[in-house]
């Protein structure tokens, strides 16, 4: 039991600090309060990227990389995607095959702005035959502005507690002359986005329900860490 409550001090000791006194810039405080603050907040990405490989075909049928990726651009166009500003070659290369055949293929990668465009590029690119399609990462646009909302509730969080520590020792708090604010938290996901389905009007006949294929991604999270120290009045 005791041994329990020498821990718990232990906790809270890490956590709130009273001092004696501080020196800051020339400056001397009789005494002062260290106390640490945290906030975080999640939120849905809304920037997506994908990594497309077209394979040219070989055979009598042979569809060229070039037709291949012009028709990959006119359906992609047809879904409203501004492909000059969101598609990208990233490589073209080619190979021998038979030892006959040169073989093109390019990577291209697909920046794209919600998950619901996400669900219609993956659907006309598998009409088109492209298989090779892999999600690469998603982001958040508005990250900077979300790190330092999450920053100023760790620091409001910070301020409030200490506030709250020196009226019980009747005391209020003063200026706060230390600051450091710390960020951790995805803010861009890497993993594979999940496959779930949910059922819809059959729009054909206007009755009866049909499923639909949704693609899920997980909430990015960020989260602030703030250690500040108050002067005690």
């Amino acid at each position: 039991m005791k041994a329990g409550i020498l821990y718990m001090a232990a906790i809270l000791g890490m956590v709130v600090s009273f001092g004696a006194s501080a020196q800051v810039t020339g400056e001397t405080f009789d005494s002062y309060i260290e106390i640490s603050g945290y906030a975080e907040q999640e939120v849905a990405p809304d920037v997506f990227y994908l990594r497309i490989v077209i394979d040219e075909q070989d055979g009598k049928g042979r569809f060229s990389l070039e037709n291949q990726e012009k028709e990959m651009i006119k359906a992609l166009r047809g879904l409203g995607i501004d492909t000059d500003g969101r598609l990208t070659r990233l490589s073209l290369s080619s190979r021998y095959y038979k030892r006959k055949n040169n073989l093109a293929t390019g990577t291209y990668q697909l920046k794209l702005n919600g998950p619901e465009l996400v669900s219609k590029a993956l659907g006309v690119l598998d009409n088109l035959g492209i298989s090779d399609v892999a999600f690469t990462k998603a982001e958040y646009s508005g990250i900077d502005s979300l790190r330092n909302e999450v920053s100023c509730r760790a620091v409001r969080n910070a301020r409030d507690k200490a506030k709250s520590m020196a009226e019980a020792v009747g005391q209020n708090i003063g200026r706060c002359f230390y600051m450091y604010v710390g960020h951790s938290g995805n803010a861009i996901l890497y993993a594979q986005p999940r496959m779930t389905k949910s059922m819809t009007m059959d729009a054909s006949n206007g009755f009866g329900m049909e499923e639909e294929e949704i693609i899920d991604f997980n909430n990015i999270k960020v989260s602030a860490n703030v250690n500040a120290k108050f002067v005690l009045e």
